[in-house]
C-alpha cells in the first residue's frame, strides 16, 4: 500500500511542480512532514489515523522523488543535473541504511520513539531552513570552477614560491 500510493502520487506532484514550481511544493511537503513529526507519536493508538499517517508520509517521499528531478536539470543544466540526481539518489540509500541503524541506536539509550520522531521533525527544520536559503532560479556555473590539468606546471609554480633563491641559480 505504502509503494502504491508513494508511485502514484508522483504523477500529482510532478504537475504541481510543473505549475507551481519548486519552493512552494517543498514547502507543503515540509509542512506536512512537521505536522507528521509532531503528531505520529500520539496517533499511534488509533490504528486507522497512524495508516493515514504513514501513508502521508509515502506521498512525501513520492513528492520529493518527483521535484528533484527536474529541480537538478533547472539548476545544474540538462547534461549534469541527471548525474547530480543519481549521486542524490545514491545518498538517500546511504541515509536509509543509517537511519534504521540510528533509530536501534536512539531507541536502546530511550524506550520511547518520541525521541525518534523529534529526530525527524529536528531534521525537517534543517530542510526548511535550507529551503529559505535556496534560490531555484539561480544556476550553478561550472564555468567558475577551476580546474587544472597541468599538474607539473603548478608544482613548479609552487615551487617557486616556496623557495624563489633556488629556481633562479638553475
Amino acid at each position: 500500500m505504502f509503494g502504491l500510493v508513494n508511485g502514484s502520487c508522483r504523477f500529482l506532484w510532478g504537475y504541481l511542480m510543473d505549475k507551481f514550481g519548486f519552493k512552494p511544493l517543498m514547502s507543503i511537503i515540509a509542512g506536512i512532514e512537521i505536522t507528521l513529526a509532531a503528531s505520529l507519536y500520539f496517533v499511534v493508538k488509533v490504528d486507522i489515523l497512524f495508516v493515514f499517517c504513514i501513508l502521508l508520509i509515502a506521498t512525501c517521499i513520492g513528492g520529493h522523488f518527483s521535484i528533484l528531478a527536474p529541480l537538478f536539470n533547472k539548476v545544474y543544466g540538462v547534461e549534469i543535473g541527471p548525474q547530480c540526481y543519481g549521486f542524490c539518489g545514491f545518498c538517500i540509500g546511504v541515509s536509509n541504511l543509517i537511519g534504521p541503524l540510528l533509530c536501534m541506536f536512539i531507541l536502546k539509550k530511550k524506550t520511547d520513539f518520541l525521541i525518534a520522531y523529534l529526530f525527524g521533525g529536528t531534521l525537517v527544520l534543517i530542510k526548511i531552513f535550507c529551503l529559505f536559503m535556496f534560490d531555484e532560479n539561480e544556476k550553478f556555473n561550472f564555468d567558475e570552477i577551476k580546474v587544472d590539468d597541468d599538474i607539473e606546471e603548478n608544482e613548479k609554480e609552487n615551487e617557486k614560491a616556496i623557495n624563489p633563491n633556488e629556481n633562479d641559480e638553475k
